[in-house]
């Protein structure tokens, strides 16, 4: 791969990360409610969501779920009521006992919920499908390879900027866990995540 194909790519693979998605606003509203160690277990699941639709692709499978609209509508609205199921998970909590439990460490199931939320997530279908490919040498000995080359340098920087967002989020952690405060948070915690799922209903409604 050349140097300016390997430079274009990067630029955006970063700008593509840090525009708005669900990716951003769930590790955002994790680690703002859990903490870091949540968010970074969410951040393995994603990351994992984004090598499924990476292999997916470079199998041929995600091609054929762009081509077939029924394919794609399942995914995208599979996606957005996951997000609602999760918004009414935590609105359900939002009654629970004062006492805040220590949710910061987080387990596999914030694993599980990073993954489900990207493999659920349209835009990373299209991205792997649609944009990666472009960037990809025209003469390349092995398509695959510089496809999977393409794909490795895409998941190493939606890590890092993952990985910064939760940073951020998790500065709220403190403040967002005292007993007295852990209704309002859980509310707000499931509207956000409502928000975000009306966000992935608009911007992927012309797949």
């Amino acid at each position: 791969m050349d140097e300016f194909r390997w430079a274009s790519f990067l630029l955006a693979a970063v700008l593509i990360e840090l525009t708005p998605g669900p990716n951003m606003g769930y590790l955002a509203l994790v680690s703002a409610r859990r903490g870091w160690g949540a968010g970074l277990l969410t951040v393995l699941g994603v990351t994992l969501g984004l090598g499924a639709h990476m292999l997916a692709a470079a199998a041929g499978l995600s091609q054929l779920a762009v081509a077939q609209p029924v394919l794609y509508q399942g995914l995208r609205w599979g996606g957005v009521l996951y997000l609602l199921w999760l918004a009414w998970d935590g609105w359900r909590g939002r009654g629970a006992s004062a006492e805040i439990e220590d949710l910061s460490a987080g387990d596999w199931r914030d694993v599980r919920r990073g993954f489900l939320t990207n493999l659920l997530n349209p835009k990373a279908l299209i991205f792997y499908v649609a944009v990666l490919p472009s960037f990809a040498p025209p003469q390349a000995h092995n398509p695959l390879q510089a496809f999977l080359l393409l794909g490795v340098m895409h998941l190493s920087v939606s890590v890092v900027i993952h990985t910064a967002i939760v940073a951020l989020g998790a500065r709220a952690y403190g403040w967002a866990t005292r007993a007295d405060r852990a209704p309002q948070v859980q509310a707000a915690f499931a509207l956000g995540l409502v928000a975000v799922a009306g966000w992935v209903a608009w911007s992927t409604r012309g797949g």
